[in-house]
């Protein structure tokens, strides 16, 4: 479980980065890339994090442990 929820944080993480990227040489040649492939792309990323960090939340067996509880 915590393997895909990484998996998807990194995703998330590289179509962020390659994103920015896009956006940034769009700078130099303003028009290459629609508004909403942006927009698309930003949703997408976010849905990708934020279902990660909920499988990283979730956890399993083990995550429900805590050295806090007693016995």
């Amino acid at each position: 479980m915590q393997r895909l929820a990484c998996a998807l944080i990194g995703s998330a993480m590289i179509l962020i980065t390659a994103l920015v990227a896009l956006l940034l040489s769009d700078a130099l040649a303003p028009g290459r890339v629609p508004p909403m492939l942006a927009f698309w792309g930003a949703c997408s990323a976010g849905v990708l994090l934020v279902g990660g960090l909920m499988l990283l939340e979730r956890g399993g067996p083990a995550a429900r442990t805590h050295a806090s509880l007693p016995g």
